[in-house]
């Protein structure tokens, strides 16, 4: 692997790494939300998108998302909220969804 400006150069094979790491981090959260507490299912969710937020550094295919990034550090702030806070992670979960509101329609073109 290689630093490039930011963006670090890998192997198809890395990335196809990465990609598998996500689909069974994803397989295995699904199957956990049986017996889970319910607010794990939410927890593994924004992990989920965390590790989305990452995936351009692994595939050159993709680019570089500045608002995923910033919704990454968001999550990597604030997941914690859920084993002392509850209501303040609802609370944070309610705003995240506000801010891919917005985003969608920032990217729509929409006033």
């Amino acid at each position: 692997m290689e630093n490039n400006g930011g963006v670090i150069e890998v192997s198809a094979t890395e990335g196809n790494r990465r990609l598998f790491e996500l689909a069974t981090f994803l397989a295995t959260s699904a199957r956990g939300c049986i017996d889970e507490p319910p607010l794990y299912g939410p927890l593994r969710l924004i992990d989920g998108i965390s590790r989305l937020a990452e995936l351009p550094k692994y595939a050159s295919c993709l680019s570089r998302d500045s608002f995923l990034e910033e919704v990454k550090k968001k999550i990597d702030e604030n997941r914690g909220l859920v084993m002392y806070d509850q209501e303040r992670f609802v609370r944070f979960l309610d705003g995240l969804v506000l801010d891919f509101a917005q985003e969608v329609k920032r990217r729509a073109g929409a006033p």
